[in-house]
C-alpha cells in the first residue's frame, strides 16, 4: 500500500444524540473548508453521547486527529466504524475501531483500523464539573480523518479493537477456560468486604448474598436472574456513594458549600433509590429501619398535638388560597368587562335587605329578560407567548404524546416565537407545540410533529371550514420545513406527511392562490433535492416520491423543479471561484438530479410553455456524460433517450454537434435511440424526419407503390381544385351580366 495515496476524507453529520443550540454537530462537515467551528453536547445531555458521520465513499481509515476545546475536554472515547451496502447508518454493522482518552485543546492523534463507510464516536464518560465547564459539557474544535477510498470488492481483513478487559478474556479462553466459567466469575463471585462501596451498601449485598445461596440450593432460577441484576444496580450506587462521600469531605474541608449542597442531595437520591431495594428483599437494614418502639403517653399526646396544628394548618392555607382564587376570578372579571365596554355597577343592587323597607322585602318583582347583545365567549389571551387559542386546539392531540414521551420541556429563546408571532402562526399551532418543534430533546420534536400531523388529518376545527385557511396553510409549511431539517429519520419523514397533507384539501383552501402555492414549493425543492442526493434507499424514494407527488398539485410549475436541478451546473457569477464543473461532483448529487429529471419526464411528458428541452441537454445531460462514474454516464443516456421521444430527430443532431465524446459513447446512445424508434406502435421505425436504412426488397416496394400512391392523390386533388375554380369564374362572370342588364 503506497503511503503517498492517503488523504483527508470528506464527510458529513448524518445523526448526534445531543448538540448544543449554537455549536451543532453540523459544523464538523464545514472544517473541510477552512472554518473554525466547534461542536458542543447540550447542557443536559444523557451519557454516552454519540456521533455518526458518513463517508462520501467507502474508505479504509488509518487514523484521525481530534482535540476540543479548552474547558470542554473527552475524559473516554470509542470509536467504532460501520460498513453496509444497503440502509443507511442504522443498518450498518459497527466494530470498534479505536480508542482514546483524555481529549483536551492539544490535537491528539489515535490510530484506527477497518474499511466501511460511516464512522461513529462514542463519548462514555461525564467530565466533571468546573467553573469553566459548570454543565459538564463536552466538545469538539477538531475533527479530521486520514484515509484512502477502497472498493466494496476489498473485503476487511483487520481484527477489531478490544479493551484491556477483552484482552484478558481472549488469553484465558486461549488457555481453555470456557465461556460460561468466565462470565460467572465476573459476575458473582464477588468478596464484598474490601469493595470501594459504603457500609451500608456492603450490609445490603452481604444479606442478598445469602439469599442468593438459598435460591441456589432450591434452584430458584427465575429469582436468581433478577437478584443478580439488581446485586449489580446495589454494587454501582454503592461504588457512586463512596465517591460522593469523599468528595464531600474534601468539599467541606475547603468551604466549597455549594458543592456541598449539590453532593448531599445527590447523595440523598442515592440512598433513597438503594433503601427501595431493601424494602423489596426485606433485608437486615429494613428490619432496622421498621423496628419501632413502643411510644410513651407524653410522646403520643405531643403527637396529636402536632397533628391537629397541621390540620389547622392546612385548612387555613386552603381557606386563604380559596379566597385568592376568588379575588383573582373576580379581577379577571372586571378587566374582561372594562375592555368589552360593559359595567355592572348600576344593575346590582348593593344595599343588604335588612336596610330596605318592609314592604319591599315582601315583594318580588319580575325581572324583565334583557337580550344579550353579544354572545362571543369571553376568552381573553392575555399572553399569546404562554398560551392561546392554537394551544386548545392542539390539546387534545398533543398532551398525549408529550405525556408518552416522558421528559420536560424547556423554554426557547423568546425571539422564535416573536418571529412566529409576527408571521401570524403562532396562534395557529399554540405557543406549546412551536416551543416542543425547537427543543433539544428528539422525543418531544418527535411528539409535537406528530400531534401537527393529526390535527390536520382529523377534521378541522369550524372556524377554518368557510375556507379561510391561508394562515393554516402557511403554518404548517413552516411546521414541515422545520421537520424536514431536522436530523431525526422519524421527524423527517412525519414533515413530508405534513407537506403532503397541506397541499391536499381541506387544508389547502380557497384562498391559497397558486402564487402561494410556488413560492411555497420554491422553498421545499432544495430541500428535498439535498436529502435525495444525502439519504439512502429507502428514505431516498419515500423524498422522491414526494417531491414528484406535490408537483402533481394543479397549481404547480413543473419548470421551477427542472430549473432547481440545473443550481450545481451553472456557475453562480458572485462566486466563480466556487463553482466545482459537473464532472468533478459527487457522485450523489450529479445522481439525484438526473433521477428527478428523468421522473419529471417519464411522469408529466414534456411541456416546453414550462421547460426547455435545450436546457436539460446542454446544461445538465451533456456534462454528465464525461462523468468518471459509469452509472451517472448510463443516466444521462437515458434522459437523452426521454428527451427524444417527445423531440425527435432534433436530439440526433444535438449528439452529433458534442464535441470530445467518445466514440464509445456516442455509439451507444445511437444505439439506445435506435432501440426507441423499433420499439414505436404501428411500424418497425418511427418516421421521425430520418433517411430510412433499407432492409428488405418487399418493404422497400411497399414504400415505392405508397409513394406513388400519395403523388396520384395529390395529382387528383390539384385537378379537382382547378374545376371547383373554373365553375366559380363562371358564375361570378353571369352574376356581372345580368346586373348591367338590369341596370339598362
Amino acid at each position: 500500500m503506497n503511503r503517498i495515496d492517503f488523504n483527508w476524507v470528506p464527510f458529513h453529520i448524518v445523526a448526534c444524540s445531543s448538540e448544543d443550540f449554537n455549536s451543532p454537530a453540523d459544523f464538523l462537515s464545514t472544517q473541510q473548508y477552512g472554518q473554525q467551528r466547534s461542536w458542543e453536547c447540550s447542557r443536559t445531555a444523557d451519557y454516552p453521547v454519540e456521533i455518526i458521520l458518513r463517508f462520501h465513499t467507502r474508505i479504509q481509515v488509518d487514523h484521525l486527529l481530534i482535540a476540543s476545546k479548552a474547558d470542554k475536554g473527552i475524559p473516554k472515547m470509542n470509536i467504532y466504524i460501520g460498513d453496509g451496502l444497503n440502509g443507511g447508518w442504522n443498518d450498518a454493522e459497527y466494530r470498534r475501531a479505536g480508542q482514546c482518552e483524555n481529549i483536551y485543546v492539544k490535537p491528539l492523534q489515535v490510530k484506527l483500523t477497518g474499511i466501511g463507510n460511516y464512522l461513529k464516536i462514542k463519548i462514555i464518560e461525564h467530565p466533571k464539573r468546573a467553573p469553566q465547564n459548570p454543565y459538564g459539557q463536552v466538545s469538539i474544535s477538531l475533527l479530521k480523518i486520514w484515509g484512502i477510498p477502497r472498493s466494496y470488492n476489498i473485503v476487511d481483513q483487520s481484527e477489531e479493537v478490544y479493551g484491556a478487559k477483552d484482552n484478558i478474556d481472549k488469553m484465558l479462553i486461549d488457555l481453555g477456560i470456557p465461556v460460561d466459567m468466565i462470565n460467572w466469575f465476573e459476575d458473582d463471585d464477588r468478596n464484598y468486604q474490601y469493595a470501594p462501596i459504603d457500609d451500608e451498601s456492603r450490609d445490603t449485598l452481604n444479606d442478598l448474598k445469602l439469599k442468593r445461596d438459598s435460591a441456589r440450593r432450591v434452584e430458584d432460577f427465575e429469582f436468581l436472574k433478577e437478584l443478580k441484576r439488581d446485586m449489580k444496580l446495589i454494587f454501582e450506587i454503592g461504588k457512586e456513594i463512596w465517591k460522593l462521600k469523599r468528595e464531600l469531605s474534601f468539599c467541606v474541608a475547603k468551604e466549597d458549600y455549594l458543592r456541598a449542597m449539590e453532593l448531599r442531595n445527590r447523595l440523598k437520591r442515592l440512598e433513597a433509590k438503594r433503601d427501595t431495594f431493601d424494602a423489596l428483599y426485606e433485608t437486615s437494614r429494613y428490619e432496622k429501619m421498621i423496628n419501632l418502639q413502643r411510644p410513651t403517653t407524653a410522646e403520643y399526646m405531643r403527637h396529636l398535638e402536632y397533628l391537629e396544628m397541621q390540620e389547622q394548618m392546612n385548612a387555613d392555607a386552603l381557606r386563604r388560597q380559596r379566597e385568592l382564587e376568588e379575588q383573582n376570578r373576580r379581577r379577571m372579571i372586571q378587566e374582561e368587562q372594562n375592555l368589552l365596554g360593559k359595567s355592572t355597577d348600576n344593575k346590582i343592587d348593593k344595599t343588604p335587605w335588612w336596610e330596605k323597607g318592609g314592604d319591599d322585602r315582601n315583594i318580588k318583582k319580575k325581572k324583565k329578560k334583557e337580550k344579550k347583545e353579544d354572545d362571543e365567549p369571553l376568552l381573553n389571551f392575555n399572553n399569546p407567548f404562554a398560551f392561546n387559542e392554537g394551544d386548545v386546539d392542539l390539546e387534545l392531540y398533543l398532551n398525549p404524546l408529550l405525556a408518552q414521551a416522558g421528559e420536560k420541556m424547556v423554554d426557547i429563546p423568546l425571539e422564535i416565537l416573536r418571529r412566529l408571532h409576527q408571521l401570524g402562526y403562532l396562534t395557529v399551532f399554540g405557543a406549546k407545540a412551536w416551543t416542543g418543534i425547537h427543543s433539544d430533546s428528539w422525543r418531544i420534536r418527535e411528539a409535537c410533529a406528530q400531534a401537527v400531523l393529526n390535527f390536520l388529518e382529523m377534521p378541522l376545527p369550524d372556524k377554518y371550514k368557510n375556507g379561510k385557511t391561508k394562515k393554516l396553510f402557511l403554518a404548517a409549511m413552516e411546521f414541515a420545513k422545520i421537520c424536514m431539517e431536522d436530523k431525526i429519520l422519524s421527524i423527517y419523514f412525519i414533515g413530508l406527511k405534513i407537506l403532503s397533507t397541506a397541499l391536499a384539501p381541506p387544508v389547502c383552501g380557497t384562498d391559497v392562490s397558486p402564487a402561494i402555492i410556488n413560492k411555497v414549493l420554491k422553498e421545499f425543492t432544495p430541500i428535498l433535492i439535498e436529502k435525495i442526493s444525502e439519504l439512502n434507499f429507502r428514505a431516498r424514494d419515500i423524498s422522491l416520491h414526494t417531491l414528484l407527488s406535490i408537483y402533481r398539485h394543479p397549481a404547480a410549475n413543473l419548470g421551477m423543479l427542472v430549473s432547481c436541478c440545473f443550481d450545481k451546473m451553472v456557475m453562480d457569477p458572485n462566486f466563480p471561484t466556487l463553482f466545482v464543473p459537473p464532472d468533478k461532483q459527487p457522485t450523489r448529487i450529479i445522481q439525484a438530479r438526473l433521477e428527478i429529471v428523468s421522473n419529471v419526464l417519464q411522469e408529466f411528458g414534456y411541456d416546453q410553455r414550462q421547460f426547455n428541452h435545450q436546457d436539460i441537454f446542454f446544461i445538465l445531460a451533456t456534462p454528465c456524460l464525461f462523468h468518471q462514474a459509469n452509472e451517472i454516464r448510463l443516466l444521462s443516456i437515458e434522459v437523452i433517450a426521454a428527451l427524444y421521444q417527445f423531440v425527435g430527430v432534433e436530439i440526433r443532431t444535438m449528439v452529433d454537434a458534442i464535441e470530445n465524446l467518445k466514440p464509445g459513447l456516442k455509439d451507444q446512445i445511437m444505439a439506445r435511440l435506435d432501440e426507441i424508434d423499433q420499439q414505436a406502435p404501428g411500424s418497425k421505425q418511427v418516421d421521425r424526419g430520418l433517411s430510412l436504412v433499407p432492409e428488405e426488397e418487399q418493404e422497400e416496394n411497399q414504400s415505392a407503390l405508397l409513394k406513388k400512391q400519395k403523388d396520384n392523390a395529390n395529382t387528383q386533388k390539384q385537378d379537382l381544385d382547378k374545376t371547383i375554380n373554373n365553375v366559380s369564374q363562371n358564375k361570378n362572370q353571369d352574376k356581372l351580366n345580368n346586373s348591367q342588364l338590369s341596370k339598362k
